[in-house]
């Protein structure tokens, strides 16, 4: 079966789709996006990714393209016609196509979404370990808006790669942030150290099911800055997103994390997140 896409309504092979050369998405990243997790064919916290989107769509005066339920809508229509039952929906919205110019035009938005499969992910505490490594945090203040605006992050993962890592950690005036494509959290003394959301920090949708996860099964969670030296000697650091739920981290900047495997907070925090999973995705 070839790869479908829903784009501004119409549902086609994704080979077929089309968008102008002066969509502003292309010309400024003048858009927004989301990636919503599916398991068995079941979508996964789709309304908290539509309430972020459009959180974020208002955050640089992007118009709805289609009221959130009715958008809703159209993507549990779109899965079923994938064949696919576990992977991701990636969606896109821009402000539209028209004559390049910085001032916002009055026009048609571009909406899109297709899914995308993924493997399963690995049972808690049975991935091996992540491998970090520190970069300048030189992103602009609003990271709290999921922008399609990517190319620091984008240049940040591919020097992690370069070195042979698996994810790269901002930092910013001594303060870790966040993951160029995940949130960060440190665990010292059973206590879960993460910054809070803001200029820095996206409002992870797993991020946020993780901190009730968390109340749920007694472990304190404080949202405050965490340095870098304080989270290179943390007991166990992890990060999260909505493709990778939660991953323990074993090396950071070439120093072993703890001891070097999966801790039990992060162990207990995942079989935690993988149970709200199940018990949402029957």
């Amino acid at each position: 079966m070839s790869e479908l896409i829903w784009l501004n309504g119409q549902v086609m092979p994704l080979s077929e789709a089309r968008i102008g050369v002066e969509d502003r998405g292309y010309q400024f990243a003048d858009g927004v996006y989301e990636v919503v997790r599916f398991y068995g064919g079941k979508l996964f916290t789709l309304t908290q990714h539509m309430d972020r989107l459009e959180r974020s769509a208002a955050g640089i005066s992007l118009p709805m393209a289609l009221p959130k339920a009715e958008l809703i809508d159209q993507i549990n229509r779109f899965l079923p016609r994938t064949g696919l039952k576990e992977g991701m929906i990636y969606l896109q919205m821009t402000r539209g196509c028209s004559p390049r110019n910085h001032v916002f035009p009055e026009c048609k938005g571009t909406l899109l979404f297709y899914a995308r499969e993924l493997p399963p992910v690995p049972a808690p505490g049975t991935a091996p370990g992540l491998t970090l490594i520190s970069v300048p945090d030189e992103r602009w203040s609003r990271c709290w808006v999921k922008s399609i605006a990517l190319l620091p992050n984008v240049l940040a993962k591919n020097v992690a790669t370069a070195q042979g890592a698996d994810e790269a950690v901002f930092v910013l005036d001594g303060n870790v942030s966040e993951c160029c494509a995940s949130n960060f959290f440190a665990v010292s003394r059973g206590k879960v150290l993460t910054h809070p959301v803001g200029p820095k920090v996206l409002p992870g949708i797993t991020r946020m099911v993780l901190l009730e996860m968390a109340e749920q099964v007694g472990v304190e969670v404080v949202e405050r800055p965490v340095s870098e030296a304080e989270a290179l000697a943390a007991d166990e650091v992890f990060i999260t997103s909505t493709t990778r739920e939660l991953a323990w981290v074993k090396t950071w900047n070439g120093r072993t994390i703890g001891r070097g495997e999966c801790g039990p907070v992060t162990l207990r925090l995942h079989q935690a997140f993988a149970q709200r999973v199940k018990a949402e995705t029957r």
